[in-house]
């Protein structure tokens, strides 16, 4: 019958994999944090399609150049995606962007995807830069 079309892999090669997964997603996230403006913890829904997917999800975080978006199904690295970003208390925010980066589980499962807006319209940076200011500006915590 010849030999099988696959290989199991062993505990070791298995943690080994996971190890080097777990060493990639960590150097693009180093890369992605090279970036030129802060960055704010901000939730907001997120819709957004590619030329070949519709995905869902939330950002975690917001800044003037781009965000990452929490989701399983991100689009592919390098690929231009059309967004619309829900910001409380603003106009949904609709702009487009190119995916740069993956974040990966232990596992090497898709997590999310850091989004670098691209061609913003002075509205739009506007609308985002109104709320990165107010989300600055909400405290975290509240005196009882």
């Amino acid at each position: 019958m010849g030999q099988p079309a696959f290989k199991v892999a062993s505990e070791t090669e298995a943690q080994e994999m996971r190890d080097s997964l777990a060493e990639e997603a960590a150097r693009r996230e180093r890369e992605a944090n090279l970036r030129s403006s802060p960055r704010v913890g901000m939730q907001a829904a997120i819709s957004g399609s590619s030329e070949d997917s519709f995905f869902v999800g939330f950002s975690e975080n917001l800044s003037e150049g781009g965000l990452f978006i929490a989701t399983f199904c991100p689009p592919a690295v390098g690929e231009r995606v059309d967004l619309s970003v829900d910001l409380e208390g603003a106009p949904a925010l609709l702009v487009q962007g190119i995916v740069r980066w993956h974040r990966l589980s232990e596992f090497g499962e898709p997590t999310g995807c850091g989004v670098q807006f691209v061609n913003l319209h002075p509205d739009q940076e506007d609308i985002l830069g109104g709320a990165l200011d107010a989300a600055e500006q909400t405290p975290l915590f509240y005196d009882l």
